[in-house]
């Protein structure tokens, strides 16, 4: 449900499938019909729903919208979702989505928070690159005890090539708030403030964009409705660490006449990012 870039990214990897697992029947519905016929064109369902209700038979529903929009598709479907169906989301901020199934989704119904930490600045199912998938953590949060619910999650994250990671869904979103939410506001400020810079209407202006801007304002291309639907979220984490960021940015001006002082901080910054990206 919901066929932008990660539900068509889904959607395509499903069908694929991984070791000859290929999921039989891939169904999609989006209120948007022509982002619907674009996935469908893309590969990314065997058939379109014709309305919402029609989802309510699958074996296993996935909520690929904006996280306001996951949380309205769970408290109109929830409470008559079928035992034992699987009801997985790929919101990139997972409180309000746990806490939404916690309250509207039947008991019996498997009902698992998750978030794919793939995919791409291009919005809609041109954006879709199922290959990104590939050994990506794909976040699994509980929603209550239930193991039926976390294996099933955990089955379908292996399907499409990418790795089940369990997590609460506050250090979820804590964490996320660093690493993913930061570096997409971090984007769009950067461009915003180079463009807004003395230089911005000078001829040598774009000339002289190097790739490292390129780089970090990749994010800054996505869309940003999107974009400020899962910030807001998660406003408290993301602002904590916009604090943070900061702070250390603050520490990085105060020894820009330094070289020295200003190279061991730089140091922690390069050693910081190989230990979080030591396993990529």
């Amino acid at each position: 449900m919901g066929t932008g870039q990660v539900g068509t990214m889904l959607g395509m990897a499903l069908r694929a499938g991984r070791a000859g697992q290929a999921v039989p029947d891939v169904a999609l519905f989006d209120a948007d019909r022509d982002t619907l016929e674009a996935s469908l064109a893309r590969g990314a369902g065997d058939r379109a729903l014709a309305g919402a209700d029609e989802a309510l038979d699958a074996d296993a529903v996935i909520l690929a919208a904006p996280v306001p929009a996951i949380v309205n598709l769970v408290q109109a479907l929830g409470p008559r979702a079928r035992r034992g169906t699987l009801l997985l989301d790929t919101g990139s901020a997972k409180r309000t989505v746990v806490a939404a199934m916690r309250t509207h989704v039947a008991a019996g119904v498997h009902a698992v928070g998750g978030h794919p930490l793939a995919g791409t600045e291009i919005p809609g199912p041109a954006g879709a690159r199922p290959e990104l998938l590939e050994g990506a953590t794909f976040a699994l949060c509980p929603v209550r005890e239930d193991a039926t619910a976390m294996d099933l999650a955990a089955a379908l994250v292996r399907t499409i090539g990418a790795r089940p990671f369990p997590t609460d869904a506050d250090d979820h979103d804590r964490i996320v708030a660093l690493t993913s939410h930061l570096p997409h506001l971090v984007a769009f400020a950067l461009a915003a403030a180079a463009g807004d810079g003395p230089a911005a209407d000078a001829a040598p202006a774009a000339a002289l964009t190097a790739t490292g801007f390129l780089g970090a304002t990749r994010l800054a291309a996505s869309d940003p409705a999107a974009i400020a639907a899962f910030l807001s979220q998660n406003a408290d984490h993301v602002r904590a660490a916009v604090e943070r960021f900061g702070a250390t940015l603050d520490a990085l001006a105060e020894r820009l006449e330094d070289p020295d002082r200003l190279r061991d901080l730089l140091e922690d910054g390069r050693q910081a990012r190989a230990r979080l990206t030591a396993e990529r």
